[in-house]
Parts: C-alpha cells; sequence; structure tokens
C-alpha cells in the first residue's frame, strides 16, 4: 500500500465516527430544510382579523385563542339544499382521515360559521352535525349576532346575499389558516374540493 493511501485509511479510522455525524447532520438539515420549502410554497394570502362567536355548547370562540393549530373554516347555513352539507360531508371524511394520523383537535381544527344564525340556533346547528358524525372535541360550528357574522365573512372574502324565501346566494370557499390566523388557501366547496390536496396541505402546515 502507498504511502499516500495508508495515510488516507488511518484517517478515516480515525474520524469515521466524525463523518458519520457529520453526514447525519446534514441528511437532517435538509430533511427539516424540505419541509420549511414545502410549507412557503402556500402563500399567505392575507392576516385575518381576530374573532369572537358563540359556540353551540354556550361558550365563547375566539380565533387567536386557538392559534397554535391549522383551522380549516367554513361558512354555511344548515338550510341549504346542496353545496353546504356537500362539503361538510366532505370534511367529516377529512376528520377521519386526520384521526387517524392522530392530527385532529390537537393539530388540526376544523371551524364552521353559519351566517344564518336567525334559524340556525344552537341546537338546530348541534343536529345537523351530529348528522355528519362530527367529533366537537375539534370541530366547532358557530354563530353569533348577525352584524359580527357579517364582519367574519367581509373579513375572508365572502359574499352572502339572501333570497325572499329565506335562502342564501353565497360564495363558495372554504378556507385554510395556518397556526398565526394567517389564510394560506381557499378552496372550492362539495364537488371542487380536492380532498387529497386538502388532506395534504393541512398535514404539511400542522407539522
Amino acid at each position: 500500500m502507498s504511502e499516500g493511501k495508508r495515510e488516507q485509511a488511518t484517517f478515516l479510522q480515525r474520524h469515521w465516527f466524525t463523518l458519520v455525524a457529520a453526514v447525519l447532520i446534514l441528511l437532517i438539515a435538509a430533511v427539516f430544510g424540505y419541509q420549511y420549502w414545502q410549507k412557503n410554497q402556500l402563500p399567505v394570502l392575507k392576516q385575518v382579523n381576530d374573532f369572537s362567536l358563540d359556540n353551540i355548547d354556550g361558550t365563547k370562540y375566539t380565533l387567536s385563542e386557538h392559534n397554535g393549530k391549522v383551522r380549516l373554516v367554513e361558512f354555511m347555513f344548515t338550510h341549504c339544499p346542496d353545496i353546504c352539507p356537500a362539503t361538510t360531508f366532505n370534511m367529516s371524511k377529512l376528520q377521519e382521515q386526520l384521526k387517524e394520523k392522530r392530527s385532529f383537535g390537537n393539530k388540526v381544527e376544523f371551524v364552521t360559521i353559519t351566517f344564518d344564525p336567525e334559524r340556525d340556533t344552537a341546537d338546530v346547528l348541534k343536529k345537523y352535525a351530529e348528522q355528519f358524525n362530527v367529533d366537537f372535541s375539534g370541530w366547532q360550528f358557530l354563530r353569533g349576532e348577525q352584524a359580527d357574522i357579517d364582519k367574519v365573512t367581509k373579513d375572508f372574502g365572502m359574499a352572502t346575499l339572501k333570497q325572499p324565501d329565506g335562502s342564501y346566494v353565497h360564495t363558495a370557499r372554504i378556507f385554510l389558516l395556518d397556526q398565526d390566523g394567517k389564510m394560506r388557501r381557499a378552496y372550492g366547496m362539495a364537488s371542487d374540493m380536492d380532498m387529497d390536496q386538502i388532506l395534504n396541505e393541512m398535514i404539511q402546515l400542522a407539522d
């Protein structure tokens, strides 16, 4: 063996642990770097203003008090004949998938807000939620005074127009908020929901 090769072998024998540790550190840094890059692929659309509304259990729900969790926010009314219940049904399927990943309630929370508080009492909302096997430990159903609801819908960019028959025409969007209350995505509702995309992006933000 030449002198150069002998010195190289001796160096590797002496410093193998340091070299392995350096490689592991680089791999870990690459993983965290990739996760950071992924999160930044979800642009911040806006900072949502803080709000407080009434939960159906009689408590107050304040958005900022739930910071630290990713939130999927739905606006609806229970007398909706099609798009709202279809959206809630899809969210119930996402609820079960998040439970399997042990993320529902602790890392990701769902928030459903009615813009028809006159008819959607706490009891009505509870019965509606139970039809979709809602787990209230991680899914909040909210209502409030009409003026307060209107402020929240406006802040989210939701347009709602009450019709003479009491029904509503409304923007068909649900919203993904990060742990700081920043809006990161606006998705379609019902059949326009890409379930895989929504699930992956919720988990992406939560991790």
